[in-house]
């Protein structure tokens, strides 16, 4: 029976030690800012999105793609996927970028719908 009890002990802070986040989180030091993270998401969005259509233009990807992003907003695929891991720990940090993305991904829908409109 007391075997038992320490098993049943033994798992128990054994389940309790490995969902404990004691460990810190680093920041990395070439963090993204939120606003900049939000604009270079929402873009990469955009693109991942054209990519579903047929391309007219075959060099679309290398002229336009996430090359040119990276290089618009003066950051790396390193450096983002650094600061998308970094705040992926901050459960509300990242819903808050992930809205704002949402949110202009909306605003843009809502510009074409009313263009769409107006054209009719």
């Amino acid at each position: 029976m007391r075997l038992y009890i320490f098993l049943f002990v033994l798992i128990l802070v054994s389940i309790f030690d490995s969902c404990s986040s004691t460990g810190s989180v680093e920041k990395p030091d070439n963090l993204i800012s939120e606003s900049l993270m939000v604009n270079v998401l929402y873009e990469i969005s955009i693109l991942d999105a054209m990519s579903t259509f047929k391309s007219r233009n075959k060099d679309f990807e290398q002229i336009y793609g996430k090359p040119y992003i990276f290089l618009k907003y003066g950051v790396d695929s390193l450096q983002l996927a650094k600061s998308d891991q970094y705040y992926a720990k901050f459960p509300r940090v990242y819903h808050r970028i992930y809205s704002r993305v949402l949110e202009k991904m909306k605003k843009t829908k809502d510009s074409f719908d009313l263009l769409e409109k107006n054209q009719k």
